[in-house]
């Protein structure tokens, strides 16, 4: 019978809450938290240690450490309201050389985590080869940006660099650098290259000034009833729309 942890004070209960919580204790210790079933599932192989409340069900064929835990230590480590009952640590992934791109995303200042994550499985989703994020993005591992992501940072090459390191990176793949704008020109009225990198700027003040000066401006065409679009909307459009 293993033994259930009720304690809150518990060095485990708190590294888990230390991991969620800062991003520093993150990257030191190369772990992340995932919560949820289906989440978990996407990345069990992935999984470091299992951790479950009293009446769920345990899965089968892993190799991760299994700890239970009683509901009120679930609801302390938990960053949902209502928890589901399971959550792992899981292995960050490495950063990845971007050296087979032929299709990358580059994320300029994106601030909101949602946002992030769902370019990512977007990306992902379309057959992109690789992310490239920049500086004064928000934590590209940060719960809400892998919730939203749904495995994505396992499957897609991902790179965190700076604007001279992007810049190598697009001249040495002969990248055509596409940057999301409203005042640019629609995709179907550009002569467009092969391989691409496209790069959405942040939500409320665009791409960076360093990212403008190389790059086209691409928009899309919307209603005047609108003023603009959600970068992650925008983003998932012209994710298809320049991949085909």
């Amino acid at each position: 019978m293993k033994t259930v942890i009720s304690s809150l004070q518990h060095p485990l209960v708190k590294h888990l809450i230390k991991l969620r919580g800062n991003s520093d204790y993150r990257y030191e210790h190369r772990s992340l938290v995932f919560e949820g079933s289906k989440p978990i599932l996407e990345v069990i192989e992935h999984a470091k240690k299992l951790i479950y409340s009293e009446t769920f069900i345990p899965y089968d064929g892993s190799n991760a450490e299994q700890w239970i835990v009683t509901d009120g230590v679930m609801k302390k480590i938990s960053g949902l309201t209502s928890p589901e009952g399971v959550i792992a640590e899981v292995q960050m992934p490495g950063l990845k050389p971007l050296e087979s791109c032929h299709h990358l995303l580059v994320l300029d200042g994106i601030s909101d985590p949602g946002n992030m994550g769902t370019l990512l499985r977007t990306a992902l989703a379309f057959g992109w080869n690789g992310v490239f994020v920049l500086p004064d993005s928000c934590d590209l591992f940060n719960e809400k940006v892998l919730r939203a992501a749904r495995g994505a940072h396992f499957k897609i090459p991902l790179f965190q660099g700076s604007i001279v390191e992007l810049k190598e990176l697009i001249l040495r793949h002969d990248l055509q650098p596409l940057l999301a704008d409203l005042k640019g020109i629609e995709p179907h009225e550009f002569p467009m290259q092969t391989k691409k990198a496209l790069i959405m700027g942040n939500e409320a003040h665009g791409a960076s000034k360093d990212v403008k000066e190389f790059c086209s401006p691409v928009t899309l065409s919307i209603s005047n009833q609108m003023e603009s679009l959600n970068v992650a909307v925008a983003g998932g459009i012209l994710l298809y729309l320049l991949k085909h």
